[in-house]
């Protein structure tokens, strides 16, 4: 989640089980468990480290660990692409908030920005601003509770905007944090998104959610943080521009949701294995993909295995490469 306090602690077990998989010549889960770490420690220290490309954790118990000389440098020049990309916008929503503070008598609103102080102002706003929307509308979503369960129980309501006679052009574009995908039925729903017509895509980690439309209006939402208060409407054009810009950015630098082959050409190969190559190459772990699945652990490692001999693959992230330059995700 995005609790600051739970994710520092997610941070801190992962580097320890990094520490540990470093210094043994020939890792295992079995060794972990022999450290104190418990089963849903070690699943989630190494779903991380897979998806910063660190291990291969795919076998039932050996790990494979990459050369951290070349996997460190490519994860910190990703997280430092997001980092300039966010802060190239931090003057303009500096502005914006001071601005938004700045009115007669010491008011919180004013004609261009708007404070907004709770979920279901910002809820509304969402709907209001979206409705808008003639040529884009991009939307960022970072993880909460209310997050995640809008997205399993009322996907329809991302696309917020429809295409219609009027705005025939509209593009809709959608980034999740990759971890939305640990949420049982989350990557069903996402496909469903992408469906509707909706671009959507992953990425590490989000700061903040915000929906920018069309350059003439954004929502900057914090309510994952608190309450809602300090959300922000923005109504003032060259704030909304530089938001959409922020935006496109990190649209830019996230991965799109690998596609589900509709058939799988390869003959030992099932549909299901269809949707494990999608998830494969989204980043999830066997756990992860085996709650989006509702199959066992073990039934997705089976899986896995059966794909890297089909494709003589030798890791998992090279079956990902191989099924995605055969055109089956």
């Amino acid at each position: 989640m995005s609790d600051p306090a739970v994710r520092l602690a997610i941070d801190e077990l992962t580097t320890r089980v990094y520490l540990l998989l470093l210094r043994h010549p020939s890792p295992r889960r079995s060794a972990l468990l022999r450290e104190g770490l418990t089963e849903s420690e070690i699943a989630a220290a190494l779903a991380n480290l897979e998806a910063r490309g660190m291990v291969n954790a795919s076998r039932a118990d050996l790990i494979e660990v990459f050369p951290p000389d070349t996997t460190l440098p490519a994860w910190a020049a990703d997280l430092e692409r997001q980092a300039r990309t966010t802060r190239s916008a931090v003057e303009g929503l500096t502005h914006m908030y001071n601005e938004a503070r700045a009115g007669a008598g010491g008011t919180t609103s004013n004609r261009d920005v708007s404070i907004l102080d709770t979920v279901e102002e910002v809820e509304a706003a969402y709907f209001r601003l979206a409705r808008r929307a003639e040529n884009r509308c991009v939307r960022l979503f970072a993880r909460s509770r209310r997050m995640d369960e809008l997205v399993i129980s009322h996907p329809e309501s991302i696309a917020i905007a429809h295409r219609s006679s009027a705005s025939p052009g509209l593009q809709r574009q959608v980034v999740f944090e990759q971890s939305i995908l640990e949420v049982r039925g989350a990557f069903a729903a996402l496909e469903a998104m992408r469906a509707d017509g909706i671009d959507v895509r992953l990425t590490p980690h989000l700061a903040f959610s915000v929906l920018a439309v069309d350059r003439t209006s954004a929502l900057v939402d914090i309510s994952h943080l608190d309450s809602g208060g300090g959300s922000l409407q923005v109504q003032q054009r060259e704030l909304a521009s530089a938001l959409m810009d922020m935006c496109l950015g990190l649209f830019a630098l996230a991965t799109p949701l690998p596609r589900t082959p509709r058939s799988v050409s390869v003959a030992r190969l099932t549909e299901r294995d269809g949707q494990i190559m999608a998830l494969l190459a989204a980043g999830a772990s066997d756990l992860t993909m085996a709650r989006q699945l509702d199959i066992s652990q073990r039934t997705v490692e089976r899986r896995v295995r059966a794909i890297m001999v089909e494709l003589g693959a030798t890791t998992r992230f090279q079956a990902g490469a191989i099924a995605g330059r055969r055109g089956l995700i």
